[in-house]
């Protein structure tokens, strides 16, 4: 015989399985509100305990970082927080991410496009660096036609980084001035 998970007798008639429990239809309640649930929609809190749909959007429910109402359904979870869909979009064009890529800056998702209007100066950011060939994602150095990781724009002699602006050309490399004199 089944025994209800709230009052803790024996179930003789009408049983409702929910929760991984057995409840009497009259116990099945909300453990904050205590509206019965039998047919409504209802969830799991924290603590295990039924919980009817407002109540657990009060307590329980992820609240969007955009506009602080209750996530409940489809979530993005991105930039440490959650969002409804229709709410995580382009800080600039208000546009949602449709291919799911977006850039970061100062804690704010960006499209590809008003990311490097706002902070690359309308470039598009370079695909690879020349030194290393591996993909660039945030800083570069241009220099000689190329763009570089800051750390790969080095002395072809004592192979120390060098400033864009203050190097020497010789044989199409780039030489700091101790290198180029000697």
């Amino acid at each position: 015989m089944a025994v209800c998970a709230k009052c803790k007798k024996d179930i003789t008639s009408t049983t409702i399985t929910a929760l991984d429990q057995k409840w009497h239809p009259e116990c099945f309640t909300c453990s904050e509100c205590k509206e019965e649930l039998r047919g409504k929609t209802f969830f799991q809190g924290k603590d295990g305990q039924p919980l009817c749909d407002k109540d657990y959007k009060k307590l329980e429910a992820a609240r969007c970082e955009a506009c602080k109402q209750p996530v409940v359904g489809e979530i993005v979870s991105a930039l440490g927080g959650k969002w409804h869909p229709k709410c995580f979009v382009c800080t600039e064009c208000k546009k949602s991410f449709k291919d799911g890529s977006f850039s970061v800056n100062e804690g704010k998702p960006y499209c590809k496009k008003d990311y490097e209007k706002k902070f690359l100066g309308g470039k598009k950011k370079p695909e690879k660096c020349k030194g290393c060939k591996d993909k660039i994602e945030t800083q570069w150095v241009e220099a000689m036609g190329h763009t570089w990781h800051p750390g790969c724009f080095a002395c072809k002699g004592c192979k120390l980084p060098l400033q864009a602006g203050s190097f020497y050309k010789k044989d199409d490399k780039p030489y700091c001035e101790k290198c180029i004199n000697n």
